[in-house]
């Protein structure tokens, strides 16, 4: 386990993140309001902006290399369907939908 810290458009919001388990189900979980709709990497409605511990996610997967141009993730955005800790640490994320 790890901290972290969500920032959404209702206020910040921290908690202990769970290996392996995708941002948007643990936000979810939590009942932290963290946009989505589909899931899988399709719709970007949980465009994530990573602030910090980037090194404690997982790799940038394929649905995210598909649905973000590749200056987004160079910024370092994410989509939050598809980030799941690695390892622990502390990460801080911002919701930051189109």
């Amino acid at each position: 386990m790890g901290q972290l810290i969500l920032h959404t458009r209702q206020g910040l919001y921290e908690t202990e993140a769970t290996i392996g388990e995708p941002i948007v189900k643990l936000a979810k979980k939590q009942k932290i309001p963290w946009g989505h709709s589909c899931e899988r990497g399709i719709c970007a409605q949980c465009r994530t902006k990573v602030l910090a511990g980037a090194e404690f996610l997982n790799d940038i997967t394929d649905a995210e290399k598909l649905r973000l141009r590749k200056a987004e993730r160079q910024e370092g955005f994410r989509l939050g369907c598809q980030i799941q800790i690695k390892s622990p640490g502390k990460v801080e994320l911002v919701h930051k939908p189109y």
